[in-house]
């Protein structure tokens, strides 16, 4: 496993694509304050006909929706490279057991969430902190949903891994960057089809995309199901990840 480890972050670190994609992230944290900054100085204009000051608090749930993109941007595309140049049936060849190749690639994938993530909050929060100010962070409500945009972004990256090693190939890796996308327009029809107030509750909780979409929007919120919406998202990130073993366990690497 470390020896798998060790390769996986060489050519994570050593590629160009890595620090491209962070400065994207750092690009889109910059961008989203100078667009407060800019709502802020118009006097009753468009986005702020009511006069209310943005502060920085909801900058740091911002890039929620995006990151999964630019994870499996990176991360994914990392994991299809090894099946085009036939350097995972090396790996086999050479004794690595294939639980360990999806192990190895799910643990670099994840840590490219974490350091996106980190670099995201950390320039939107002295960025926004400096020019905007905050208004409530940090509450306890704002830690929590941060920590709730951890297991989902954890979800979402494992729902990359799995695709990109079991398609094994570039569609797999298109798949898995607009994932997010298509989940959300699906989930949305079947709650919109499906008028029971249960299966709604249960399909807004249980699908990453749609807990994007209500921790974003109560940022500041204590939400009333918020340790259950977090399980959900353990699960994913567990079942995923075993079944994505399991199956490339099974699979042909011809």
């Amino acid at each position: 496993m470390a020896e798998l480890l060790a390769e996986g972050y060489r050519r994570l670190f050593k590629g160009k694509r890595f620090y491209i994609v962070m400065g994207v992230i750092a690009a889109i944290a910059v961008m989203f304050t100078v667009l407060y900054k800019f709502i802020n100085s118009m006097s009753g204009g468009i986005g702020n006909t009511s006069g209310i000051r943005m502060p920085a608090d909801p900058l740091l749930f911002d890039a929620i929706g995006i990151l999964p993109l630019l994870i499996g941007i990176a991360a994914g595309m990392l994991i299809v490279q090894d099946f085009k140049n036939n350097t995972i049936r090396n790996k086999v060849i050479i004794g690595h057991s294939r639980v360990k190749i999806y192990l190895a690639n799910w643990i670099v994938s994840v840590t490219v969430m974490i350091i996106y993530m980190a670099v995201y909050l950390v320039v939107a929060a002295a960025l926004g902190g400096i020019i905007l100010g905050f208004e409530e962070f940090p509450t306890k409500e704002m830690t929590v949903n941060l920590v709730h945009f951890f297991f989902i972004e954890l979800a979402m990256t494992s729902l990359i891994v799995f695709l990109c090693n079991t398609m094994k190939n570039t569609g797999g890796f298109v798949l898995a960057i607009t994932m997010h996308y298509i989940v959300d327009m699906f989930s949305l029809a079947l709650m919109l089809l499906n008028k029971h107030p249960k299966v709604q509750e249960i399909v807004s909780e249980a699908v990453p995309s749609l807990q994007m979409n209500i921790v974003q929007q109560g940022y500041n919120e204590s939400h009333d199901h918020s340790m259950r919406m977090i399980l959900f998202m353990v699960i994913i990130t567990v079942v995923s990840t075993i079944g994505g073993a399991l199956l490339f366990k099974k699979s042909d690497l011809k």
